[in-house]
């Protein structure tokens, strides 16, 4: 588990703040979403993030939420040499 990720989207939680959330899709498409974190809960073993739109999204498809990258990706790979 990645747990400075989870803070941040625990902390996002409590909060009720939005923020831009990015994420993988199951045909791993990077998206961006600025939305706010209703809740996270546990399903079958799963962590996931519900948004205050319905939307959920499994914890290990996250890239980044609000200023807190996951584990998983670099710092190099949120810089842009255009």
């Amino acid at each position: 588990m990645d747990e400075p990720l989870m803070q941040a989207v625990t902390e996002a939680a409590a909060k009720r703040k939005f923020l831009k959330i990015q994420y993988r899709t199951d045909l791993n498409e990077f998206l961006t979403v600025t939305s706010m974190i209703k809740k996270v809960e546990e399903k079958g073993g799963v962590h996931y993030l519900e948004l205050v739109t319905g939307q959920e999204i499994p914890f290990d498809q996250l890239v980044k939420v609000g200023d807190v990258a996951s584990s998983n990706f670099s710092s190099r790979d949120f810089t842009c040499d255009c």
